[in-house]
C-alpha cells in the first residue's frame, strides 16, 4: 500500500471524511487501476451522504477485482442505503457465491430479507451467520428480532439472552431482550433489561418508549412520565415520544397537557392516524359537571366526524404490523349515559376503512369462509371460539366462564384465546375445560393469524370496548359468524360483528334500536354465576378492621370513579342529608390525579347543599376481593349508580344479603341491578324517580328492622340468580342454530335464523 493510500485510510478511520475524500479522489484520478482506493472512496462518499458517487466508485472497484467479496458487500450496503433492496439482495447473494463462509454477508442478507418481509428466509440467514461465527452477537440479536416477528417467542428470548452475554455493552440487544419479555408477559424482567439498555445508551428512544409502556402496565404512571420527559430532552424531534406523553398525562385527566403533547407529535408527523385519533377522541375519566360532560361529548362527536371525513388521508399511515394499536379505545364514551349507537357505528366505519387499507383480505373474507363451510359441511363438531383479555378472576371471567365450561362437548369443539399472561384459578379451570387453550401476551398479529388458522364456525367476544386489541380483532372478518356479549354493554358498531347477546331481564322494550348487531337474549342473568362466598380468614372481621365507623349507617358506593356520572353527586349528597348518621363508603381510584378530581367535584356538591363532607365520606384503599365482599356484609345499603348500574358489584352485594337501591336507566348498562332485583322478587328496591330512590335509601339506611327483612328475602331467593344452568344451555342452543343456519344457507343469501 502506498503512503498516500495509507494516509487516506487513516483519515477515514479517524472520522475525517472530507480529508479522506479529497485524498482518495486524487489517488483514483492518478491511479485508475487502484481497486482498493476506489473501495475506500466509496466508503468516504457514504459517510458524506454522496451515495450515487459511492455507487460509481464501488462499481469501478468491482470491475477491477470482480472476485473480491468485500467489494460486493460494500456495494450491497450502498444499494441498501439507496433503498434498492432487491439489488442489495442480488449483490449479497453474489458475495456469498464468492465467499460462502462470509458470516457478515449472511447477517446483512438477513437484515434486508427481513425489511422485504421475508422473515423466515431472514431467520435462516441469521442462523447461518451464527453457525459460521458462534460469537456473532449482532446476528443473535437480529435472529431474536426475526423470531419475534415469527411469534417464536421462547426462541427469541434465548437468542436475545445469548446476544447480551456475548456483547454485554450492546444496548440494542438488551432492548430486544426486553421486547421478548414483554411479549411473553413478564414486565418486571422487561423493566430490568430496559434499564440496562438505557444505561448503555440513554438516547435509545425505542427503549424509552417501551420502558414507559411497561411502567404504565405496572401501574406506575409517574415513573413512566419521567422516562418519557427525560427521553424528550435528548430526542425532542421524535413524534412517538410526544404521543406517548399525551397518553400518560391524559390518564390523570390532564386533557390540556395531553392535547398539547399530541399537537407537538402531529407537527413532527402530520396525519399520523394513531395520534390524530387519540387527540380527536380524548375524554376524561371524571367530568367536572354535567355541562362539562356535554361539551366533551360534543367535542368527541366532532372528532369522530373529522376522522370519518379524513379517513382516506389518515389510512395512508396504516401498516398491517401496526394495526394492533392503530387507534385508541373509546372505552370511556359509554359512561356518559347517552345513546351511543350512531357514534359507535361511525367510529367503527372509520376503523373498517383502516382495515380495508391494511388488510383488505380480512375485510372481504366472507367468500373464503363460505368455501371453508362448504369444505367441512356438517361432518365435524361446531368449532366455537371465545376471545378475551379477561379470562381470569374479573368481571368477564366471573360472568362468562360458564359459557365455556357448560357447552355440550358432543356438539361443540371449544377454543379459548386468552390474550393476557396471568394465572389464577379461573385460568386453570378454563384451560382444563377447553379443547384448545391459546394464551399469550397481547399480540395482534399472533391472535389474528391463530384464530383465522383454526377455521372456527363462530367466534364470541364476551366484551368489546374494554380491551383495545380485542376491539380491533373484532373489526376483522376472521370467522363466518362473529358475536359479542355484554361484558362492555354497548354496541361495538363493527360491521363485522353479526350478533349481540344480552340478558332479557335487563333490556328495555326498544333494545333492538340500541345495537348495530342483531340482538339475541338469554334467560336469567345470562350466565351460570357461582355464588360468591367469603373465606374464614375474613368472616369475623369487623368494621374496625377496615377503619369504618361502628355507629354510622354505611351507604356503600363502590363503583370505579369513571363510572360515576355527575348526576350521581346530587343523589349521594342528598342521601347523606336525609340521614345525619349516614356515611358514604367508596374506594379511591387507581390514579391519584383522577381521585383528587372526583373528590373536588363531590366536595362542591356537598357545599352546594350546605353540607360539610367531613366524616361523611370514607374513601377506602384497594383491598382483596375477599375483603371487598366482607365490607359489603358490614355495610347497611348499597347505592347503585345512575346510567351504568352495578354488575359484578351488585351480585357480590346480593350474595352477602346487602340491599341495593337502584334507579333503572334507558339502556341495558343502566338496568343490570334492576334485572337482578326483579329476579329476586324485591322490586320494592327499584326506584321510579330520584325522590323514590332517596326515600328507599333512607328507609334501608335508618330502619334496621326493615333492612333485615329485605336482607332475609334476598338471601332466601339467591338461587334465582346463582348457579342457574339455564342460561348456558340457552346459549348453546342459540350458537348451534346460528351455525346450522349458516351452513344451510346458499352463498348468496344471508343465513336465516329463528333468533333474528
Amino acid at each position: 500500500m502506498t503512503a498516500r493510500l495509507s494516509a487516506a485510510r487513516a483519515a477515514l478511520q479517524a472520522g475525517q471524511s472530507e480529508l479522506a475524500f479529497e485524498r482518495l479522489t486524487q489517488i483514483t484520478s492518478t491511479e485508475p487501476s487502484n481497486a482498493e482506493a476506489f473501495s475506500l472512496l466509496a466508503m468516504a462518499c457514504v459517510r458524506l451522504q454522496k451515495l450515487d458517487d459511492a455507487r460509481r466508485a464501488i462499481q469501478r472497484a468491482i470491475e477491477l477485482h470482480p472476485q473480491n467479496a468485500d467489494f460486493h458487500l460494500t456495494a450491497a450496503n450502498i444499494e441498501q442505503d439507496l433503498g434498492h433492496l432487491d439489488a442489495c439482495v442480488e449483490l449479497l447473494r453474489q458475495t456469498l457465491v464468492l465467499r460462502p463462509s462470509f458470516a457478515q454477508a449472511h447477517n446483512n442478507l438477513g437484515i434486508v430479507l427481513s425489511d422485504l418481509g421475508l422473515v423466515e428466509e431472514a431467520g435462516d440467514a441469521f442462523t447461518e451467520a451464527i453457525r459460521l461465527n458462534p460469537q456473532y452477537a449482532r446476528a443473535f440479536a437480529n435472529l431474536a428480532a426475526a423470531q419475534m416477528r415469527m411469534l417464536k417467542l421462547s426462541e427469541a428470548l434465548a437468542s436475545a439472552q445469548r446476544a447480551t452475554k456475548l456483547q454485554p455493552d450492546y444496548a440494542h440487544a438488551h432492548h430486544l431482550l426486553a421486547n421478548a419479555y414483554t411479549m411473553l408477559g413478564d414486565p418486571h424482567a422487561a423493566e430490568l433489561a430496559l434499564g440496562r439498555a438505557l444505561q448503555l445508551k440513554p438516547d435509545l428512544v425505542e427503549s424509552a418508549l417501551l420502558m414507559a409502556q411497561v411502567l404504565s402496565k405496572l401501574k406506575r404512571p409517574d415513573e413512566a412520565e419521567h422516562v418519557v420527559r427525560q427521553a424528550l430532552t435528548l430526542s425532542p424531534g421524535r413524534a412517538e415520544l410526544w404521543s406517548l406523553l399525551g397518553d400518560i398525562v391524559s390518564g390523570r385527566d390532564d386533557l390540556t397537557g395531553a392535547l398539547d403533547a399530541y399537537q407537538r407529535s402531529l407537527q413532527l408527523r402530520p396525519n399520523d392516524v394513531t395520534t390524530t385519533a387519540r387527540a380527536a377522541l380524548l375524554l376524561p375519566n371524571v367530568y367536572a359537571n354535567e355541562a362539562h360532560l356535554a361539551a366533551c361529548r360534543d367535542r368527541y362527536a366532532r372528532g369522530v366526524d373529522y376522522l370519518v371525513a379524513n379517513a382516506d388521508i389518515l389510512s395512508k399511515s396504516v401498516a398491517r404490523e401496526r394495526f394492533g394499536d392503530v387507534v385508541p379505545s373509546n372505552f370511556l364514551l359509554a359512561y356518559q349515559g347517552c345513546n351511543d349507537t350512531i357514534l359507535q357505528r361511525r367510529y367503527a366505519d372509520f376503523i373498517h376503512t383502516l382495515v380495508l387499507r391494511a388488510m383488505p383480505e380480512q375485510a372481504n373474507a366472507l367468500e373464503t369462509l363460505r368455501a371453508s363451510r362448504r369444505r367441512f359441511g356438517t361432518s365435524r363438531r361446531i368449532r366455537v371460539g371465545f376471545c378475551s383479555r379477561f379470562f381470569y378472576r374479573s368481571t368477564v371471567g366471573n360472568y362468562f366462564a360458564s359459557w365455556i365450561t357448560d357447552l355440550d362437548r358432543s356438539v361443540f369443539e371449544v377454543f379459548v384465546y386468552h390474550t393476557h399472561v396471568i394465572e389464577d384459578e379461573v385460568v386453570a379451570m378454563l384451560r382444563g375445560a377447553a379443547d384448545h387453550f391459546v394464551q399469550g401476551a397481547e399480540n395482534f398479529s399472533f391472535f389474528s393469524q391463530r384464530i383465522a388458522a383454526d377455521e372456527l364456525d363462530i367466534l364470541v367476544y364476551p366484551e368489546l370496548g374494554m380491551d383495545l386489541m380485542c376491539f380491533l380483532l373484532a373489526a376483522l372478518r376472521l370467522v363466518p359468524i362473529q358475536v359479542c356479549a355484554w361484558g362492555h354493554p354497548v354496541t361495538p358498531g363493527h360491521p363485522s360483528i353479526d350478533y349481540t347477546i344480552s340478558c332479557a331481564a335487563m333490556e328495555p322494550t326498544d333494545a333492538n334500536a340500541h345495537y348495530n348487531e342483531r340482538l339475541l337474549t338469554l334467560p336469567g342473568i345470562g350466565t351460570r354465576y357461582d355464588m360468591p362466598t367469603v373465606t374464614a380468614s375474613v368472616l369475623n372481621k369487623t368494621r374496625a378492621d377496615y377503619q369504618l365507623p361502628e355507629d354510622a349507617h354505611l351507604y356503600f358506593f363502590p363503583q370505579s370513579l369513571f363510572k360515576v356520572h355527575p348526576a350521581n353527586d346530587r343523589l349521594l349528597v342528598a342521601a347523606m342529608a336525609n340521614d345525619p348518621k349516614g356515611v358514604l363508603v367508596m374506594f379511591a381510584g387507581q390514579n391519584e390525579g383522577v381521585t383528587q378530581r372526583f373528590i373536588a367535584r363531590l366536595s362542591k356538591a356537598f357545599a352546594e347543599q350546605a353540607l360539610a363532607p367531613q366524616r361523611r365520606v370514607k374513601l377506602l384503599p384497594y383491598v382483596t376481593h375477599d375483603d371487598y365482599k366482607r365490607i359489603n356484609a358490614l355495610c347497611d345499603v348499597m347505592l347503585d349508580t345512575l346510567h351504568w348500574s352495578g354488575g359484578n358489584t351488585s351480585l357480590d352485594a346480593l350474595a352477602m344479603g346487602l340491599p341495593i337501591v337502584t334507579l333503572p336507566g334507558e339502556f341495558m348498562r343502566g338496568r343490570q341491578t334492576m334485572g337482578m332485583l326483579t329476579l329476586l322478587g324485591v322490586e320494592e328496591l327499584i326506584a321510579t324517580s330520584t325522590d323514590d330512590y332517596l326515600a328507599i335509601a333512607a328507609r334501608l339506611g335508618t330502619d334496621k328492622i326493615y333492612r333485615d327483612e329485605v336482607s332475609r328475602k334476598i338471601l332466601a331467593n339467591v338461587a334465582r340468580l346463582f348457579n342457574d344452568p339455564a342460561p348456558p344451555k340457552a346459549l348453546g342452543a342459540i350458537l348451534q342454530t346460528l351455525v346450522q343456519d349458516w351452513r344451510a344457507a346458499s352463498p348468496q343469501e344471508a343465513p336465516p335464523s329463528q333468533y333474528s
